[in-house]
């Protein structure tokens, strides 16, 4: 890059520079008299030319991250001079030709990835569960063409190994990357300028692509009068956005986007409850939107992505009675499913989402097997190959089913429990102790009742006695008369571990009371008939 430099600066050019150069010249001044050693050491390292502080901007600013007293000010004038400079890279962002925000993308060894998504389609395959796998777009592979000379990313490669193999096994794909871009969908019609995710109007166009697609394999039915543009009100908001690529460069280098809100012009009756990270306290609502972040811009403190769906949840469920699809979906994926699960939720009665990212409570297909979903949808991009959205827990899940195919299956019967309401906000009662470690165990609850407070659901915990902390939760559905099942693995080690039932949720139980029906803990792991 700074060859390509080299060669653009002629005398002229360093003129029109030369102001530029003397302002940053005083704001690392400014800045080396107020900032902290690490961010001195910094600058004291950095030769002093205009090609050491081009070479600087990128570490300097993460330098500045956690160290610097107004920091977001310093990032917006960095982005600013870098802009008026005339350079087209700034921490680790690029500028397209079109002016948008990227990054380069290295090739990665998508074999392992694409072996785990085999293996789950295999395993779901095996339940009876239809399952399709939807790669949702890479901005840096749409149209690498855009990138200016110098700069390139590896992105369209890691889409093509991974559909390739998926559809060499007979996964059922859909490949969005491609669609938009076979369909004319240009990186303005898709992407945000400042951020790596698709735009809603995206998400509705791969919504109805998903469903055209289930329609036609004769998955699901298809209300497509739902999905039209016609059918949602859009409101724009106008320069309210600044993307995961801004918030590095700031709103001065490349500018900042507009959001649109798309509200539904038909009547809906949702449900929606999302358990936020690190937390036992769930969020309901009867609305999927989330407005609070329509009411002020704050660019570097707010992520206007999460008015849909409220955020990155762990674990979200979303009912519709109004839905023309019976149907439980489970949709794992990372947060480019959002948007279009949003659009999603118009045709099925009930929606659980996991992102494994922040998911903790067991692993995927545990999940799997206690909902008994009819379709799981995964929807993730490349940037999620090597997270944990790819690790779904097969493995160690089939060697617990292979160690009680060989030591049977045992059963305690726990009866019934039930807790009374009271004042205290964590009224629990134990069902169970002597849980061996390394174990896995199925606890299935034929019945709940429950009655107070707001929370849908009853609280199970398995819980650390030596440490008093809880290690996994289940959360069952409150007032039901269906089977509901739990499937866990105690840790190994030498502490020792009780179940907890709580009257609620935990922090949440007073005045609250509630009852499990047919309480059965067995060893290993229960298959549901």
């Amino acid at each position: 890059m700074l060859r390509t430099l080299k060669a653009k600066i002629n005398a002229k050019t360093i003129l029109m520079l030369i102001p530029s150069a003397i302002f940053l010249v005083f704001i690392f001044y400014m800045l080396a008299r107020n900032v902290t050693g690490e961010v001195k050491e910094t600058i004291k390292d950095t030769e002093i030319s205009f090609y050491g502080f081009s070479q600087l901007s990128g570490e300097f600013e993460d330098t500045l991250q956690e160290n610097f007293y107004q920091k977001n000010d310093f990032i917006n004038l960095n982005g600013l001079t870098t802009r008026v400079l005339g350079i087209n890279t700034l921490n680790e962002r690029y500028k397209l030709a079109n002016g948008y925000l990227a990054r380069t993308e290295n090739e990665v060894d998508t074999s392992d990835y694409s072996a785990s998504v085999i293996e789950l389609d295999e395993f779901l395959s095996d339940r009876g569960i239809e399952f399709l796998y939807v790669l949702a777009p890479s901005k840096e592979a749409f149209y690498g063409t855009e990138f200016l000379p110098g700069y390139s990313s590896s992105a369209w490669k890691n889409i093509d190994s991974m559909i390739s193999a998926l559809d060499s096994a007979g996964v059922n794909t859909l490949d969005m990357d491609a669609w938009f871009e076979e369909n004319g969908w240009s990186t303005e019609d898709v992407y945000f300028i400042t951020d790596h995710h698709w735009m809603p109007q995206a998400g509705l166009a791969a919504a109805r692509v998903t469903m055209e697609l289930l329609s036609q394999q004769g998955l699901a039915e298809y209300d497509s009068t739902l999905l039209e543009d016609d059918s949602w009100t859009v409101t724009v908001l106008e320069d309210w956005f600044l993307g995961s690529h801004g918030k590095r460069v700031g709103t001065l280098y490349a500018g900042v986007d507009d959001i649109s809100v798309y509200t539904p012009n038909f009547a809906t009756n949702y449900s929606y409850s999302g358990l936020p990270q690190g937390s036992t306290t769930w969020r309901y609502s009867d609305s999927i939107l989330n407005l609070s972040y329509t009411e002020s811009i704050d660019y570097f403190g707010s992520d206007p992505h999460c008015i849909y769906l409220y955020g990155e949840y762990p674990v979200q469920i979303i009912k519709n009675t109004e839905a023309c699809n019976n149907k439980r979906v489970l949709v794992v994926g990372d947060s480019f499913r959002r948007v279009w699960e949003y659009f999603l939720t118009t045709q099925f009665s009930e929606i659980y989402s996991i992102d494994p990212r922040y998911y903790t409570d067991g692993s995927f297909v545990q999940y799997v097997e206690e909902i008994q979903p009819d379709i799981v949808i995964m929807c993730s991009n490349t940037y999620s190959l090597g997270s944990s959205v790819y690790t779904f827990g097969i493995v160690e899940y089939e060697a617990a089913l292979a160690q009680t195919q060989t030591d049977g299956l045992s059963v305690t019967d726990l009866s019934d429990a039930a807790i009374a309401a009271s004042d205290s906000a964590n009224s629990f009662t134990v069902l169970c102790t002597d849980l061996t470690p390394g174990q896995t165990y199925t606890l299935t609850v034929d019945g709940t009742a429950y009655s107070g407070g707001e929370d849908l659901y009853v609280q199970t915990t398995l819980q650390d006695l030596s440490t008093n902390k809880a290690i996994y939760n289940r959360y069952f559905d409150a007032n039901s008369a269906d089977t509901q099942t739990w499937i866990f693995t105690v840790p190994e080690g030498s502490d020792t571990y009780a179940i907890y039932f709580y009257a609620g949720t935990k922090g949440h139980t007073a005045n609250v009371s509630a009852s499990l029906e047919g309480v059965r803990l067995y060893t290993g792991i229960y298959e549901q008939p």
